[in-house]
């Protein structure tokens, strides 16, 4: 069964590496989020649920008092002695949201039809386009509605639009070029020391 345990907000991912190396299961799902930083798209890692860490385990004394042991983890969701489960579908929802090895979700790729509708060509909102709430061209964002033991949850993710695409990938060749041409410069000025010193 699937539980939440709430923690110190910051530590969601320490928390959840902790969880793991005491062989519980525990997903703390993140995305690589686009922000605005002088006037070009950067990346930057966000956790989706602030203050929370998902947990795959039986619900046992022993594994309740393993859990709370760990510094940061605050309490389970839920009644005490009688935490909130996820239900399957939910489960699904945040093994959706977390990347392989708890590895941060890349923005979903899309694009505009001739009508200029967005829509997903290449990530997670492309298994979620039916929950879909808002799409947000100039924010690059796109709203989807989940439940989280039964409380309805907002969840906001990054896109990608085919053109910030196009221009990453011309930034990324111009410092590529930039860094073939330092290597160039330094090694001539290697050559033309070696050649005075003869």
């Amino acid at each position: 069964m699937w539980y939440v345990v709430q923690v110190t907000t910051g530590r969601e991912r320490d928390i959840a590496k902790e969880l793991n190396g005491r062989g519980i299961r525990a997903l703390v799902p993140v995305e690589n989020r686009l922000i605005r930083r002088g006037g070009r798209w950067t990346q930057s890692e966000y956790v989706l649920f602030g203050g929370y860490v998902f947990l795959d385990m039986a619900y046992n004394a022993e594994n309740y008092y393993r859990v709370k042991r760990i510094p940061g983890v605050l309490h389970f969701l839920g009644e005490s002695g009688n935490p909130s489960k996820l239900s399957w579908l939910e489960a699904e929802w945040i093994q959706l949201l977390t990347g392989r090895d708890n590895a941060p979700i890349e923005p979903t790729l899309v694009k505009a039809d001739a009508e200029g509708r967005l829509k997903a060509v290449k990530g997670v909102l492309e298994k979620v386009e039916s929950r879909l709430i808002s799409w947000d061209r100039r924010s690059r964002k796109a709203a989807f509605e989940i439940t989280v033991c039964g409380e309805k949850k907002e969840v906001r993710l990054s896109i990608l639009l085919e053109e910030d695409l196009l221009q990453m990938q011309e930034t990324e060749k111009a410092a590529a070029g930039n860094d073939t041409a330092e290597e160039s410069t330094e090694e001539s000025t290697e050559e033309e020391i070696l050649q005075e010193a003869d």
